[in-house]
């Protein structure tokens, strides 16, 4: 090989070492980044949040009154505050002088503690004025990444005569595949009695709504919700009459079929979507690969354990999926490959199988290496493929926050 050839694969790789570090160092979304709730900030070590009250019995559109103290690890970033508009039912509360998610730093103004690293927060919250069991989630979190939650309980009675109480509303699966019809249950109760119960769903945007009368089993209502297209946007909701003609109708919630949802807070890292893993491996992968290429008598034994390396650093990568959320392998279904009905299921997909053949290229290289054999012609696809995998995680990332 020429010299100015193999001086161009070490800038090249020189190049993209920068890169991966300089990014790693930024961080993405769901790793050390801005996050929409608090899954990114799951070891509470160090840290207390104390509500006054945790459970709350009240009439629609009353308000009510919790403070909430926090204490976060001394010296680290700063402490936040807030309850994430995408955990629990949080979207449905309204925080009194402050932001859709109630969210108050360190030293903000609606701070009470003066304390570093300490947050007390009086909140005045208006509650939904649709009838139900609702549960608030506060977080409280550092970068470090350091976060803890804790739940509040609040139950929306109807006043007198005022109709059915419907609460405790549940969808399975919560994001379907466009294979997959969706149970949901709700508990309807009534001082007078229960005279029809219905579910009802729409999928143009509130502009009409498909009833189905539900059906009582084990002191819950039941009803279905048929298969969709990918992407279909469902709103759903149950409505409830008494014996004395009152009609109550529940809260709206919804779904978009084949959507992926944000992995919800785990006690553990989430160490595969990020470079903690991926970014060394990579670098390692390139630099032995272009000192193979530089030199192979001199050099083999050095991309030898280079790639190695990589391939444990990849092995463990690939071993962490299976403790990411259940929904993570949505994607795994072959048919979304060919399918541009949602970007996101496409390139998951392709991100996931093209993991699977680059696996099997690096498992041979490693086993063939382990032999003696000196080629670079399956670690070679296995780089490559590493690369490509490296790009489509992170405009996953990126883009949608995984």
């Amino acid at each position: 090989m020429k010299k100015q050839v193999r001086y161009g694969i070490l800038i090249v790789s020189a190049v993209l070492v920068f890169v991966l570090f300089s990014t790693s160092a930024l961080g993405f979304p769901g790793q050390n980044g801005a996050c929409t709730t608090s899954g990114c900030h799951n070891d509470p070590a160090g840290m207390t949040i104390t509500p006054s009250e945790t459970t709350f019995n009240v009439e629609p559109d009353d308000s009510i009154s919790v403070t909430i103290q926090v204490i976060g690890v001394s010296g680290e970033n700063a402490l936040l505050l807030k309850f994430p508009s995408g955990v629990g039912d949080n979207a449905q509360f309204s925080y009194t002088g402050l932001d859709a998610e109630g969210a108050v730093a360190d030293g903000d103004a609606a701070d009470l503690d003066a304390d570093t690293d300490e947050v007390e927060v009086n909140y005045d919250i208006t509650v939904p004025s649709t009838p139900g069991s609702y549960t608030l989630e506060a977080y409280a979190a550092q970068h470090l990444p350091n976060g803890i939650s804790v739940s509040l309980t609040v139950t929306v009675a109807p006043p007198a005569g005022a109709g059915p109480l419907i609460s405790l509303i549940n969808s399975t699966p919560s994001i379907p595949l466009d294979t997959e019809t969706v149970s949901i249950t709700a508990n309807v109760t009534s001082e007078v009695g229960i005279s029809e119960v219905k579910l009802q769903y729409s999928t143009d945007n509130r502009s009409s709504w498909t009833n189905q009368t539900m059906t009582l089993n084990n002191d819950l209502y039941e009803g279905t919700i048929p298969e969709f297209e990918l992407d279909t946007h469902v709103v759903f909701r149950v409505v409830a009459i008494d014996t004395d003609g009152t009609e109550s109708v529940s809260w709206e919630q919804e779904y978009i079929v084949g959507d992926i949802p944000l992995p919800p807070p785990e006690p553990m890292p989430q160490l595969h979507y990020g470079w903690l893993l991926g970014g060394p491996a990579l670098v390692l992968a390139y630099i032995g690969t272009a000192l193979e290429y530089y030199n192979e008598e001199k050099y083999t034994r050095i991309h030898g354990v280079m790639l190695s390396a990589a391939y444990i650093l990849t092995s463990i990568n690939v071993v962490w999926l299976f403790f990411e959320d259940p929904s993570t392998w949505t994607a795994m279904n072959p048919a979304y490959l060919i399918s541009l009905a949602s970007i996101t299921l496409f390139i998951h997909s392709w991100h996931i199988w093209l993991g699977i053949i680059s696996m099997i290229f690096g498992t041979l290289a490693f086993l063939t290496h382990m032999a003696g054999w000196k080629t670079c012609n399956l670690g070679l696809p296995a780089v490559i493929l590493w690369t490509i995998l490296g790009l489509t995680g992170m405009f996953l990332g990126l883009f949608f926050g995984m």
